[in-house]
């Protein structure tokens, strides 16, 4: 087994911390709970945390089809991206 590298590690993180605080805003919700639904989603589909982390934070932002995963994140997320749509949209 090769070991993950303190950038991959840092990186990962980042992407959790962004994903964590993407679901913050949508929900409203802490942290603490943010962070429990990620896990949630992990366990549900069996996708690790950093990669479903990385494809939450894809299709809340700019789309980048070379994130794998972005049709399980869009399935667990889709009716809180749909809901800042049509909030975007009525501003």
């Amino acid at each position: 087994m090769v070991p993950m590298s303190y950038r991959t590690v840092d990186t990962s993180r980042r992407v959790i911390d962004l994903a964590t605080g993407i679901l913050v805003g949508l929900r409203g919700c802490s942290e603490r709970d943010a962070f429990a639904e990620l896990v949630a989603v992990v366990q549900r589909t069996g996708i690790g945390l950093g990669s479903i982390a990385r494809a939450l934070v894809a299709i809340a932002g700019s789309s980048d089809d070379s994130v794998p995963y972005q049709a399980e994140a869009f399935d667990a997320w889709a009716d809180l991206l749909a809901a800042r749509a049509v909030a975007a949209a009525a501003h």
